[in-house]
């Protein structure tokens, strides 16, 4: 299995630690899900998930939740993406998993597509977090000479805007992965809210954890001023 035991334990300690409702993994390099697999990151019974396999040994998505907290209406999904429909505390939310193809012509077309979800689910706040595989200006990369593929750029930009969607800037750490070298680095991991959702949770930013075993940073998708409210993780396990 894709997701080894190590990774397991510390996917599992962070949700443990930051007493997460919902959790969002990227690039399993998982095909099935066996049984009992999602209680093995929370100590808990009552764990719900959605599920999109892997092709071979690339890609895989898996939401995962704490059904005492969260009700999950549906799900749905498509190449590069794992959406959530949510009820929490009588609110409506569509919290999309991300988990990008490095081809630029695979990110338009998911971009179109998220584009078109939200014309189309339009009952509640929007969510989309996780691995974009993109940067929005040079700043984003850092690390030994790369050609900034400026179109791509202003594409991403140009996605975010026309989502409405808020790009929550980064409190402390501003990179989310990096090369096995450690030469290059990049954020490529972001979460895009409704603007709703940071007025109303009075959100400040999001904040990029320490890296340790795997290539991309964990990354909590809010801080609250000094607590954090219904807090949802990502953990990237490439």
């Amino acid at each position: 299995m894709g997701v080894n035991s190590l990774k397991r334990k510390r996917n599992s300690a962070i949700i443990k630690k930051s007493k997460a409702d919902m959790f969002l993994i990227q690039e399993t390099k998982i095909t099935n899900m066996e049984d009992g697999w999602d209680k093995s990151f929370w100590n808990s019974q009552e764990i719900g998930f959605s599920f999109s396999n892997s092709l071979g040994r690339s890609g895989g998505l898996i939401t995962l939740w704490d059904q005492n907290n969260v009700e999950v209406v549906s799900s749905f999904k498509g190449d590069g993406y794992l959406g959530t429909k949510v009820e929490w505390k009588n609110s409506i939310y569509y919290i999309v998993n991300i988990y990008s193809s490095c081809l630029l012509s695979k990110k338009k077309e998911l971009w179109k597509k998220l584009l078109e979800l939200q014309n189309t689910f339009n009952d509640g706040e929007w969510i989309m977090g996780g691995d974009f595989n993109a940067i929005k200006n040079s700043r984003e990369r850092k690390g030994r000479m790369v050609v900034p593929n400026h179109c791509e750029m202003e594409l991403f930009s140009e996605f975010i805007d026309e989502s409405s969607l808020v790009d929550v800037p980064c409190k402390g750490k501003k990179i989310s992965w990096f090369s096995g070298d450690g030469k290059s680095m990049s954020r490529l991991d972001r979460f895009l809210v409704s603007s709703s959702i940071v007025s109303n949770w009075g959100v400040v930013g999001q904040l990029i954890g320490d890296r340790d075993i795997l290539d991309h940073c964990p990354e909590a998708a809010f801080t609250v001023h000094t607590v954090t409210i219904h807090e949802i993780l990502e953990a990237c396990t490439n």
